[in-house]
């Protein structure tokens, strides 16, 4: 009986002593663990400043401008298609993104519908000079955004 619990007793100390020490601790900090420290406090960090109240109106603007720019060089026709004919659902979303009013909507419609050819003065307007020229017209009617 003595002969069979033994080689249990080495095995189950064998496994023990590679367990513990398999289960290295290390206090030192790696490269890659401090990237992903600052990466993941870099993430929060830009999450919780673009939804703070305490973020600045300018960096909103700017990505606010930012994001109409990217959806009109995506959408260009459409939205083009939509202004020549006073409204749309391109046109309804570029007026959500340059922060135009619910109530307003209608007449942000009729405006690009009315200075059409003010906005694309040529076949060759690009995006950005398209949302310059909006940003002129919308500056004369400051009551139209949010």
């Amino acid at each position: 009986m003595r002969s069979i619990i033994s080689p249990f007793l080495w095995l189950f100390a064998v496994v023990a002593v590679v367990a513990v020490s398999s289960c290295a601790v290390t206090t030192r900090s790696t490269q890659g663990t401090s990237e992903t420290f600052q990466n993941t406090s870099e993430a929060s960090t830009d999450f919780t400043s673009s939804t703070s109240p305490r973020s600045s109106d300018k960096s909103e603007s700017d990505e606010a401008k930012k994001q109409a720019l990217e959806f009109t060089k995506v959408n260009y026709e459409r939205v083009r298609t939509d202004m020549a004919v006073g409204g749309g659902e391109h046109l309804t979303s570029l007026a959500t993104l340059l922060g135009i009013s619910d109530s307003c909507k209608a007449e942000f419609f009729s405006l690009t519908k009315n200075r059409f050819s003010t906005l694309f003065i040529s076949d060759q307007i690009a995006p950005e000079e398209l949302l310059a020229e909006l940003d002129l017209e919308l500056s004369a009617s400051p009551h139209l955004k949010d």
